[in-house]
């Protein structure tokens, strides 16, 4: 999704959220994408490859792409398809579906969902989709309004056999979601329920092990979070239990465009570049594990944990229970740049570093750590 915020808004990215979570999640880093998804906006993990695309105004390609170096494996052609504003993959047991419904001003009359059949997928570079075309069946105003409209949508999700479509709502940052059939054809998407998100969608995932839904989003000031729905009666998700995980601590400012399921309770999400005047962020690729309501990592491998003294610092922090030797010690600033970097000291000095939160990232053989430090003068 392409927008530009003004320079005031940007410089809120400092401000970090008081409400985060720290014990309902672990996020890591996996690497930096290629340039040619640069604007990684969906996501799902397919025959053990996450797949991916970009938005508005790029080719009509899907990408697999390598979840350890971000490297393209392969570019899968969808040859009579347009990308006018692709913005969300879902998938079921037999097919791919892929959401071209961006409308950021809400002048769009031509929503498509293309249909890939997971067989041709796998045995061809370049094939044909069948669509699904629809409209929505409360949207009486088509006049263009960029970024005003609250028809624009970038999240869709294969539940009850149906397509679930999440709108992104520039005007009061709430949320509805509309149900379609998962079959070729030209439909109307009838609205089911709503929900105050303060914030604008950017991604779906439905998780059939617990029958639960992450949706990824920012604020208006690009601080990204995941809003998690458990709990709630078939065919109502706004039903349930809800729990707001604040990720800005963890990825820095910018937009989580993707999300999707890789095992049980862990998770890929994609942020696509940003870059406005001398601020940069870098397209990324993390991983997410929930954490059970005991405290400890669901499908985590590590065991050890990270203690740093004192926190907040002015300066020196020491590492506490980390004895390896053989480790390399990272630290970055909020939007995601790397400002110091230590091998095997557990003595750290970032006393020339700016007051404010960074992120300390520690890297032994196959694992890696992540700690919130702040800096407080």
């Amino acid at each position: 999704m392409k927008y530009f915020f003004h320079i005031f808004i940007l410089l809120l990215l400092s401000i970090t959220s008081k409400q985060a979570l720290a014990q309902s999640f672990v996020i890591e880093e996996k690497c930096i994408l290629d340039s040619l998804v640069k604007e990684s906006s969906g996501l799902i993990y397919f025959n053990n490859k996450i797949i991916t695309h970009n938005d508005s105004g790029n080719k009509a390609i899907l990408y697999e792409i390598d979840s350890l170096s971000g490297k393209i494996l392969r570019k899968v052609f969808i040859s009579n398809a347009s990308n006018i504003d692709w913005e969300d993959l879902s998938q079921d047991s037999s097919h791919i579906y892929i959401a071209d419904i961006g409308n950021n001003s809400g002048d769009r009359k031509d929503l498509k969902i293309y249909i890939i059949d997971k067989t041709q997928y796998l045995s061809k570079d370049s094939l044909t989709a069948d669509t699904i075309s629809f409209k929505y069946n409360n949207q009486t105003d088509f006049s263009s309004k960029t970024n005003k409209t609250r028809f624009d949508a970038e999240a869709i999700s294969i539940y009850n056999d149906s397509i679930y479509v999440f709108i992104k709502d520039w005007v009061n940052y709430k949320t509805r979601y509309y149900v379609l059939p998962k079959t070729k054809g030209d439909y109307i998407a009838y609205e089911k329920d709503s929900f105050d998100c303060q914030g604008l969608i950017t991604g779906s995932c439905f998780n059939p092990t617990d029958s639960s839904f992450l949706l990824t989003a920012y604020t208006n000031s690009l601080k990204p979070f995941i809003i998690y729905f458990t709990d709630f009666p078939k065919g109502y998700i706004f039903g349930g239990k809800i729990n707001k995980l604040q990720i800005v601590d963890s990825i820095g400012a910018g937009q989580v465009e993707g999300i999707c399921l890789k095992n049980e309770k862990q998770y890929f999400l994609s942020r696509e570049e940003f870059s406005y005047q001398s601020y940069y962020l870098a397209p990324k690729l993390y991983s997410l594990n929930l954490i059970s309501k005991s405290g400890t990592y669901i499908n985590s491998q590590s065991k050890k944990h990270i203690s740093v003294y004192p926190n907040p610092t002015s300066g020196y922090f020491k590492i506490i229970l980390l004895s390896t030797k053989n480790k390399e010690i990272y630290i970055y600033d909020i939007y995601g740049r790397k400002m110091k970097f230590e091998k095997t000291k557990n003595l750290i000095n970032i006393s020339k570093l700016p007051k404010g939160i960074y992120i300390l990232t520690i890297i032994e053989k196959e694992n890696k750590y992540s700690q919130k430090i702040i800096k407080n003068y």
